[in-house]
This record gives structure tokens, sequence and C-alpha cells, in this order.
């Protein structure tokens, strides 16, 4: 839901029993994003207050059926957020700064298919950099993502954002083609790499997962 931007159901979820440390991290860090993108900011920084307490949970270094534990999953979770609120607030810097310590613990995971952290840190550090008015720095992203995840529908958006940004026109028809032919058989439209409070002005095509 929180992928796909669907804040009205994550804030009717109920909150997970108190013993799954894991989930109810995991419920404290969508119910933030949802609040961020409905601009109730007040409300995120006591669901980000909630997960940094969660975060000092023992049973989080427990084993799970997982090479990573569950704190180092879930330890993204603090710093995405906080990247968030803070870029919903205009401090890019701090914004900007916080996801790129996301992203440095997401590539330290132990890889798994599908991926553990269901909210890449790249696509929102991508997003905000854009936000930021730094397209350069936002395509270096991009391409670094699309090393990961080949011919992804959402890291060719972005890219595709980043150029026209630049104006680099004959890149940008050529990764165009890519993402029309990625996302070819869409049925949700973006205007970001991630769905957020603040989408840049850039026309979205449908999009894909």
């Amino acid at each position: 839901m929180a992928r796909f931007g669907k804040w009205d159901e994550i804030l009717k979820e109920r909150k997970p029993p108190a013993a799954s440390a894991f989930l109810v991290g995991a419920w404290h860090f969508v119910r933030g994003l949802a609040f961020v993108a409905k601009g109730q900011l007040a409300a995120a920084d006591k669901e980000l207050v909630a997960l940094r307490g969660q975060m000092k949970h023992p049973s989080l270094d427990g084993p799970m059926f997982s090479p990573n534990t569950g704190r180092a999953i879930l330890g993204i979770a603090p710093h995405v957020l906080a990247g968030e609120i803070a870029a919903a607030r205009g401090a890019y810097g701090t914004a900007i700064a916080a996801l790129e310590r996301a992203v440095r613990l997401e590539d330290a995971l132990v890889y798994t298919e599908p991926s553990e952290f269901m909210f890449p840190p790249r696509l929102a550090l991508g997003a905000i950099l854009l936000q930021a008015g730094r397209p350069d720095e936002a395509e270096t992203v991009y391409w670094e993502d699309l090393k990961r995840n080949r011919e992804s529908g959402w890291s060719l958006f972005g890219l595709h954002q980043a150029l026209v940004a630049q104006k680099k026109t004959d890149q940008a028809a050529i990764v165009k083609a890519r993402l029309d032919k990625a996302w070819a058989r869409a049925d949700v439209k973006l205007t970001a790499s991630r769905f957020g409070r603040t989408p840049t002005a850039a026309k979205a095509p449908a999009a894909s997962n």
C-alpha cells in the first residue's frame, strides 16, 4: 500500500500485536509516510518518534526467516521517514543526507529476492533530489538503481524526469522509449519515482511494478 500511495487505506489498518516488534515498527513507518503524503507533518513526527522507540526492542536482533536481522531491515525505515518529513518541510539538505544513509543501509543487507525493504530508498532519494533542483545528482541515483533493477519502470520514470530537467533531449528520448516498453501494461500513473506529497511537474505516464 505504501509503494502505491494507498494512504487512506494504510491509516485504516489496525496496529499489529505488540509481540511482533518488526510489524509494529513497519506499521509506524508506513503511517508516517501516509501522514507526510497527506500534509499532516505533526502526526508524521509522532510516528517517527514511535518508530525510533520501536528500534530499541531486543527481539529485532532475533532470528528471522532471512539472512538479515529484523533490526537491519527495519533500521532503514527511520532514515527514509525522517528524509520524507524533512523534504516536506523544504529542508532538502537534511532530507538528502537521511536518504543517502538509508541507501547505504539497504545496500548493506544480504541480497534476497524480493528485497526485504519494500520502499526503495533510492527511488525516494531521486525524487527528492529532483524536488530540490538537483537533477544531475538524481540522474546518477537512477542510473545506479537501474544497475540493480534492470528496466525498472520506477527508475526509468525518474531518470527520464532528470534528463528532461537537464535538457538532455536525445538521452531523454531513448529513456522514454525504454520506459514506454517497461510500462506498456501498467495500470497506475506516477508523477515521481515514488508516491509522495510533492510530485515534480513532469508529465507522468502509466506505471507498473
